[in-house]
């Protein structure tokens, strides 16, 4: 957990809406950090709350649109009357991000570890993209299929080939071959870069009303057409990544940055002893109308919300809120196989 920096970024700092917002927060960290010091009580609770308030206090950092910093200096100033109203502002985006971003595994096969266990072979490319899916692994197969396609079968992050796709494509097994040093391989994984693991039927459950509530606080409602439904699983949405670099990205341990120039970023990792780490990625497509690459609006957002639970030290209290749940999951027996039962285990954690 990080303390707030003395100011914003220059730009955003010069806005006094902005300034005024980010100097509320300040003092509230400052009352909740002397509190903490002068207390053996309640140590806990304190420090969860200093995580509120500088969940906040990032947000003004890192929001990515003018209309989300708009929308968030006008809440803090809101609930400026007292320190508790202004925690509980925090806590709400604290949930925000629990839930949008809890784990949550559907099951879909990965379209690796299909080609490398199917029995078909192809002589190209264009053939292995012609083979037909089955049809209850669609929405995710056909999104991770034209990803590697796009992606060169390869993770964007890594180089590494996807092992899959070198077994069954004999094309791209001799371009394989014929390098000198031969790049590494490995299975790869569809990475969503915005709520992959949520069921496409966002808006029939409370969980995807929770989701678009938290992004019409970044100002980008538009988003909400643009995800709907089968749209999760558009291209602009999603890219080819390793194994661990998708565990990385989908937990928020790993984002990227804009540099500046067109869809090219810089990796950030906030886990030490990576070797990828500051390392410059420039997406690339042969066929921009159908096979687009992945949306800076989205890794923006991504990255912004990475930014926030790392430096506000969200992310501990996360994970150890997702620790709690499997462990109480695991020792519940009343649980419904069809996961209904799932509200009672928010309940427990939350003590309600």
């Amino acid at each position: 957990m990080t303390s707030l920096p003395p100011n914003l970024p220059p730009e955003n700092q010069a806005v006094p809406a902005y300034a005024s917002a980010y100097g509320i927060c300040l003092t509230v960290e400052h009352a909740l950090t002397n509190l903490l010091a002068d207390t053996t009580k309640n140590e806990e609770e304190i420090r969860l709350h200093l995580v509120y308030v500088r969940i906040l206090g990032y947000l003004l950092h890192f929001m990515p649109t003018r209309a989300g910093l708009d929308n968030l200096a006008g809440e803090i100033q809101r609930s400026s009357t007292s320190a508790n109203d202004l925690v509980k502002l925090g806590k709400t985006y604290y949930d925000c991000f629990l839930r949008a971003y809890r784990s949550n595994d559907d099951g879909t096969p990965d379209v690796s570890e299909e080609m490398f266990s199917s029995p078909s072979e192809f002589e190209t490319t264009a053939d292995m993209m012609n083979d037909p899916l089955d049809l209850d692994t669609e929405l995710h197969a056909i999104a991770k299929k034209k990803a590697l396609t796009r992606d060169k079968f390869r993770c964007v992050l890594s180089g590494s080939y996807d092992i899959g796709a070198l077994e069954n494509n004999e094309e791209l097994c001799d371009e394989y071959v014929a390098q000198n040093p031969r790049p590494p391989n490995t299975f790869t994984e569809c990475a969503h870069i915005l709520w992959g693991p949520i069921s496409p039927n966002l808006e029939d459950n409370d969980y995807g009303a929770d989701v678009w509530e938290f992004v019409d606080c970044f100002g980008c409602s538009d988003i909400r057409d643009e995800l709907t439904g089968a749209n999760i699983h558009r291209l602009e949405n999603v890219m080819t990544l390793e194994p661990q670099l998708y565990i990385c990205f989908t937990r928020l341990k790993l984002w990227l940055v804009a540099t500046g120039e067109p869809n090219q970023y810089r990796t950030i990792f906030s886990l030490r002893f990576q070797p990828l780490n500051n390392q410059l990625v420039t997406f690339k497509t042969d066929d921009p109308v159908n096979l687009p690459v992945p949306s800076p609006a989205y890794l923006a957002i991504h990255a912004a919300c990475a930014q926030v639970v790392h430096f506000s030290g969200a992310d501990k209290y996360i994970e150890k809120y997702y620790e709690d749940m499997e462990e109480l999951q695991e020792g519940m027996e009343v649980l419904s196989p069809d996961g209904s039962s799932a509200s009672l285990l928010d309940d427990a954690l939350r003590g309600v």
